[in-house]
């Protein structure tokens, strides 16, 4: 009967020097072989799911960032709608005081001088020279500063964006005067205006008037036609020198203050 063979639990390994000396040899058990290689394998398999979950936290960890992230810009959009619409309440609280303010200050008779007065193909005739006085009060027909008019009204589509307003050209602290009886509706500092003042008068008429130096009048004081209500200046970010930027509004759109200046003066004559 044949004897089987013993398996070598040794591996031989030969080096053999280009100098002619004599060849080295090194065994290495099998088993030690077999066991780095199973512990290769085993740091291998454990890199590679070590980084498909470091990708997958990683993914995780930028959704979760992205969704904070846009938690936080719904919590300021919120934010801001409730402060809008405290704003609003406030606005139209004060509508209501504009309104109790300018009743019976205004005392043109409705049933002959109705808001159609101001278009320009209404007859000024059918008025008596009381009536024309004071429906030209109620609306912004005087020039509010002396000064070089240095840019008009233009809302050309060419422009990127449209003047709704004049600029009038005026050395700091030229006198600005109220166009028109009214009721002062805003008072205050605006980052690109600087000084800006809002009056409200008869007929759906608002005049604004931005840069100014100083504002003269206050909320819900009363105006009347030829007033100082401010001086010019050179305020707000969008100024780029002394001047009075001076707009007109109508039923909440801008109008050129040109077409209501000296009204008066050229129906009269």
């Amino acid at each position: 009967m044949a004897r089987k063979k013993r398996r070598s639990k040794y591996l031989s390994f030969v080096i053999v020097s280009e100098n002619q000396q004599e060849p080295k040899n090194f065994r290495i058990r099998t088993g030690l072989i077999k066991a780095f290689t199973i512990l290769a394998l085993t740091l291998l398999v454990l890199i590679v799911i070590g980084f498909s979950t470091y990708w997958k936290v990683a993914s995780l960890a930028l959704d979760n960032n992205r969704l904070q992230e846009e938690n936080y810009k719904l919590v300021q959009s919120l934010k801001k709608m409730d402060a809008i619409k405290e704003q609003l309440f406030r606005v139209k609280d004060f509508e209501k005081q504009l309104k109790s303010s300018l009743s019976g200050y205004i005392t043109i008779e409705k049933e002959t001088v109705s808001d159609s007065s101001v278009n320009d193909n209404f007859d000024f005739a059918n008025l008596n020279n009381t009536q024309k006085r004071t429906f030209f009060r109620n609306i912004p027909s005087l020039r509010p500063a002396e000064g070089f008019m240095a840019r008009g009204y233009d809302t050309s589509l060419l422009l990127a964006e449209p003047h709704f307003g004049l600029d009038i050209a005026a050395p700091v602290g030229t006198p600005v005067k109220a166009p028109a009886d009214g009721v002062v509706f805003f008072s205050g500092w605006t980052v690109e205006g600087g000084n800006v003042l809002i009056l409200q008068h008869g007929y759906g008429f608002m005049t604004l008037y931005k840069h100014n130096e100083r504002n003269l009048v206050k909320r819900m004081e009363k105006v009347t036609q030829g007033q100082i209500i401010a001086l010019t200046g050179n305020t707000g970010k969008i100024s780029s020198g002394p001047h009075l930027h001076y707009e007109v509004w109508r039923n909440g759109k801008p109008v050129d203050p040109v077409d209501y200046m000296n009204k008066e003066k050229n129906n009269n004559g």
